[in-house]
């Protein structure tokens, strides 16, 4: 009967390492965060590609854009390319 107790004693010890529960740790890996860069190109600006916009006519320090209609002197002037056009047979 010793033996027996033995066996059953072995066997419990045997069967008591099986029921263990295994822990694993997990190790997360993350990829590096890709960010997308757009570039935009754009053409080089050289003085050839520059277009001055109408010259603006000026009184009293004020700017006035090509087109404008003024009184001056009893008569109408139109600003046109930054000089005061006097306006033929008109008046103001």
């Amino acid at each position: 009967m010793s033996r027996y107790i033995l066996v059953a004693g072995l066997c419990a010890a045997a069967l008591a390492g099986c029921g263990r529960t295994v822990v694993r740790e997990e190790r997360v890996v993350e990829r590096p965060v890709v960010q997308r860069e757009t570039v935009v190109e754009r053409p080089a600006v050289t003085r050839e590609t520059v277009v001055a916009g109408p010259i603006a006519c000026s009184m009293a320090g004020i700017p006035y854009a090509t087109g404008t209609l003024s009184c001056q002197a009893g008569y109408e002037y139109r600003c046109r390319d930054g000089v005061w056009e006097r306006i033929e047979n008109s008046a103001c």
